[in-house]
């Protein structure tokens, strides 16, 4: 299952839900988003800080 992750702590959350999927990373005008599967115009989002840092999205 696909997660964010922390690379300084190494906490580990469930990546967000949108249209009943979960979202993926895209580049949005040259910043990574959160997508939805349907694409941005339907539902985007930052990617969540964690120690002050962009969580990773692992998979």
């Amino acid at each position: 299952m696909t997660t964010l992750y922390c690379m300084k702590c190494g906490q580990k959350l469930p990546l967000p839900f949108h249209c009943g999927q979960p979202m993926h990373e895209e580049k949005i005008h040259n910043q990574d988003k959160l997508v939805c599967w349907m694409g941005p115009t339907c539902g985007e989002q930052e990617i969540p800080l964690h120690c002050e840092r962009p969580m990773t999205v692992k998979g």
